[in-house]
């Protein structure tokens, strides 16, 4: 498991440098999954943020010809809409694990449902792979392994030196936000 945390005086551009030379570890020591996780934020850390860190890794993992020896999974309190989920997927996270939306079900369901957690969660988990699987089936894809890691998506609002380094070949018509405004 790869932290995604970094200490919040540190440059978010060295903390994913930092990601990086954790990922080449993980890949000498034989990992073949690697996990990236965001538990260890607290009051001195914060993560970076969960689609610019498998973006980011995602690509490293491709110029140093190592994707196809390591499978990416995400493990983050951040994401919770279908387009979360789309949009992780397709930068190349093989699985998410969305603790903070399952956590929060719990939270409501001790409080206001009379529902069995795990088939909220199951719920969930089904709404969530049916907005996927509607999303790829407008975009001609027939297979979420077809989806996964495809870039099928344009950047609205993010500078072209962020999207050149981190998101690379990703169409962004529109610029904006550098990786300082992202910190």
């Amino acid at each position: 498991t790869l932290s995604i945390c970094y200490y919040k005086n540190t440059d978010l551009e060295k903390a994913i440098e930092r990601l990086f030379v954790d990922v080449d570890r993980a890949y000498r020591d034989g990992a073949n999954i690697l996990i990236l996780s965001d538990r260890d934020i607290d009051e001195y850390h914060v993560a970076i943020p969960s689609l610019l860190a498998v973006g980011a890794v995602s690509k490293y993992l491709v110029r140093t010809r190592k994707r196809t020896a390591m499978a990416l999974i995400l493990e983050s309190g951040e994401p919770r809409l279908v387009h979360d989920f789309a949009t992780l997927l397709g930068y190349g996270a093989a699985a998410i694990n969305p603790y903070l939306a399952q956590e929060t079900i719990g939270e409501l369901i001790s409080t206001a449902f009379l529902k069995d957690y795990y088939a909220a969660v199951s719920d969930y988990n089904k709404a969530v792979l049916a907005g996927i699987v509607k999303i790829a089936s407008k975009m001609g894809i027939s297979t979420i392994q077809s989806y996964a890691g495809s870039q099928i998506f344009e950047a609205l609002g993010i500078s072209k030196e962020v999207i050149d380094k981190y998101f690379t070949n990703t169409v962004s018509r529109v610029g904006g936000i550098t990786i300082q405004d992202i910190q």
